[in-house]
């Protein structure tokens, strides 16, 4: 019952920091998603909407999940949605963990590189994100994160040198070229922070959901523990009351049972005065001895002196 305890603590305490954690992490992706909103539309106005129907074999997927363990299925779940080709780059250290039990996928891997495991590290995280997707020289970058604290999938394009033609370019007082590559790169750099944003929210939610779960479960545990222990308890209880009642007759019933290898001290004795005959004659009325109070109890007559006399 101790260990049970013990582990209804950790819990508790892992849900209590969970649940400390989720409005930062929601506020800190409402952040990055409205600011991102803005860079995006600039980029789409300039240089055309990105199309995200690719599937090649060049394609690099990479996917952001929960950096820490403790979060149910999350990662096996996610892992289940990424498409069947092109490489593969996993960002969380959880994620990857779970990525190495599934062998056809780990041929397809580029890089691992941890995730954010608080909002302080998002803008750190995503540089490196950033920096691992570069070196591996990819034409067409594709991000795949849970939404809105769900195991569902959005796929987003990243870097894509594949986009809608735009036949009517806005103007500017700076060089087409010159705002874009800007927006570019506050748009690449905001997806990403917005992504491990998301992902650290879809962990602390189902942190939170595997907290609860284990927490209602060890409670379920001490209740069979407790119930356990009081049936043990009253069975042990019962069984010395028994016991003492069944010592306590056991000397009783000896007490009252004479016993047959000894003499009785209550039983009156033949040939012993009695206390309670007569001490006088019956006849004459006179004193009489011991010797004559026991002939009359044994049926004798007496003379006038108290002596037996024959019949």
């Amino acid at each position: 019952m101790a260990a049970v305890r013990a582990v209804e603590t950790v819990t508790r305490a892992m849900w209590a920091l969970a649940r400390a954690q989720q409005p930062q992490v929601e506020a800190a992706a409402g952040q990055a998603s409205a600011y991102l909103d803005v860079a995006e539309s600039i980029v789409t106005r300039l240089a055309g909407a990105p199309r995200t129907d690719t599937d090649d074999a060049h394609t690099l997927w990479v996917l952001l999940g929960p950096e820490r363990p403790f979060c149910g299925p999350l990662s096996r779940m996610l892992l289940d949605q990424l498409p069947d080709r092109g490489q593969v780059g996993l960002v969380g250290h959880r994620l990857a963990d779970v990525a190495r039990h599934i062998p056809e996928l780990s041929s397809r891997v580029r890089f691992r590189v941890a995730g954010a495991s608080t909002p302080d590290e998002l803008g750190a995280r995503a540089d490196r994100v950033a920096s691992e997707i570069l070196a591996t020289g990819a034409p067409t970058v594709m991000l795949l994160y849970p939404t809105d604290g769900t195991p569902t999938l959005r796929r987003t394009a990243l870097l894509s040198d594949a986009r809608e033609p735009e036949s009517d370019p806005p103007e500017s007082f700076l060089p087409v070229g010159e705002v874009l590559e800007a927006a570019v790169v506050e748009a690449v750099g905001g997806r990403l922070a917005v992504a491990l944003a998301e992902a650290l929210r879809a962990e602390v939610v189902a942190r939170l959901v595997a907290t609860e779960a284990a927490r209602r479960a060890c409670e379920r545990q001490l209740e069979t523990l407790r119930h356990a222990w009081r049936v043990l308890r009253q069975d042990t209880i019962t069984q010395e009351l028994l016991e003492l009642s069944a010592s306590l007759s056991a000397r009783r019933s000896r007490s009252r049972r004479p016993n047959s290898g000894a003499p009785d001290a209550y039983a009156p004795d033949a040939y012993a005065p009695d206390a309670y005959a007569p001490n006088t004659n019956t006849e004459t009325g006179r004193p009489q001895a011991p010797r004559a109070r026991l002939a009359q109890k044994n049926g004798l007559k007496v003379d006038g002196l108290g002596q037996p006399r024959e019949v």
